[in-house]
């Protein structure tokens, strides 16, 4: 059996949230009274890659790169 790696490549933007009991307490993210929160809101993939994962099963095994390239652009 074949197994398969698979690499995604991409960008992403995201916003935090953490409550503190003041405002000198938050910049200089002292002593914080929630944890910190992130929420992602927008994701880029730029590219996918597959890839065979190398598993040798005796020594006559032969070594290509099985690699395989799925350039996308989220832009277009």
């Amino acid at each position: 059996m074949e197994t398969v790696i698979k690499k995604v490549v991409g960008d992403a933007a995201y916003k935090t949230e953490q409550e503190f009991n003041s405002v000198e307490d938050a910049y200089h993210d002292r002593n914080p009274i929630t944890e910190v929160k992130a929420t992602v809101t927008d994701i880029r993939v730029n590219n996918k890659t597959y890839r065979l994962k190398y598993e040798p099963k005796n020594a006559d095994t032969n070594d290509n790169d099985n690699t395989v390239s799925d350039n996308t652009d989220a832009s277009k």
